[in-house]
């Protein structure tokens, strides 16, 4: 072969090697631009329909409304707030409407209470049987929380200790009782109809008082022997009071579980979802204690909530 030909196709062949290693680094960027493409949530529209988020009327509850509103604000989210609103049974109707959109519920509750199913076993059947419930309504459940708020069937230490009381069930030999609790409580089984049904308190009189400060203020003064708190209540905290033990199972498993419509979700996509679920993963039953005594020192829902954001997302 001729020494030109030689370098000739030397040449070609440097070239090919350069070409193909364009080729390649080409080819990683185009991967690498789809993988940050796919990291990247999908832009949201400016005329994109508010989110309508709901709470129960009590502080807990309202702090938890301002904690998924708050993350979905900051992720470029349109929320509207609708927060305190009152009892499921306000709630609900509003909520399978179409009108509220995302609800941070308590997994028991919502399925005995609105659904009148018998009390869950555990967490993971509670989540199945909401998650059906919810099916034909367009409603979808997210993943329940570690935290949990249960209902607590609260007595003064005093008082637990004279009539050596420990569960709800000791209340039958403490003589004629009267419970004080939200208007709600009164017709329900995991509630006043509970203590009557599932207990055998027939010397048990209801009475109706909504706020809770109240309650505990009735039963300081003696006017109540028992009343309806949350476990997750600042005052428990103390030796004050005593709660009373479920024996008999009628409490299920309270863990905090948002429900969202599946429009919402639809409309939005996986990364709400994902957002939603990033939440809810953070959210322990201590962290529900302190944004309580938080509430009990007079800061609001709002600032409650953004401390808690900034701190743990």
């Amino acid at each position: 072969m001729r020494p030109t030909t030689r370098r000739l196709l030397a040449v070609l062949a440097g070239l090919t090697l350069v070409l193909v290693a364009c080729a390649d680094d080409a080819a990683d960027d185009a991967t690498e631009e789809a993988a940050d493409d796919a990291d990247t949530p999908d832009p949201i529209p400016d005329d994109s329909p508010d989110i309508e988020v709901a709470s129960f009327n009590f502080p807990e509850s309202e702090i938890l409304g301002e904690i998924y509103a708050q993350a979905m604000e900051a992720a470029g989210y349109p929320v509207a707030r609708n927060l305190n609103l009152g009892a499921r049974e306000l709630i609900y109707p509003e909520l399978l409407d179409g009108d509220l959109d995302l609800l941070p519920e308590y997994l028991g509750s919502a399925l005995v209470v609105w659904f009148e199913q018998d009390p869950p076993a555990d967490i993971d059947a509670g989540f199945d049987a909401l998650s059906e419930a919810f099916a034909a309504d367009g409603v979808s459940v997210l993943t329940p929380a570690p935290a949990e708020n249960n209902q607590a069937f609260v007595v003064t230490a005093d008082f637990a200790a004279d009539n050596e009381l420990t569960g709800i069930g000791d209340l039958a030999d403490a003589g004629p009782i009267t419970f004080a609790g939200p208007p709600e409580c009164e017709d329900r089984d995991t509630c006043f109809q509970g203590l009557v049904t599932t207990y055998g308190l027939d010397e048990v009189t209801f009475e109706s008082i909504q706020e809770a400060a109240a309650r505990l203020a009735a039963l300081d003064a003696g006017d109540a022997e028992l009343i309806l708190l949350f476990s997750t209540d600042a005052p428990l905290a103390g030796d004050a009071y005593v709660v009373l033990e479920d024996t008999e199972g009628m409490l299920p498993p309270e863990n905090i579980t948002p429900v969202v419509r599946d429009e919402v979700l639809d409309l939005y996509g996986d990364d709400l979802a994902d957002l939603l679920e990033q939440v809810t993963a953070a959210i322990t039953t201590d962290a529900l204690q302190q944004m309580n005594a938080d509430a009990s020192e007079g800061l609001s829902a709002a600032e409650i909530a953004e401390a808690w954001l900034a701190d743990n997302l």
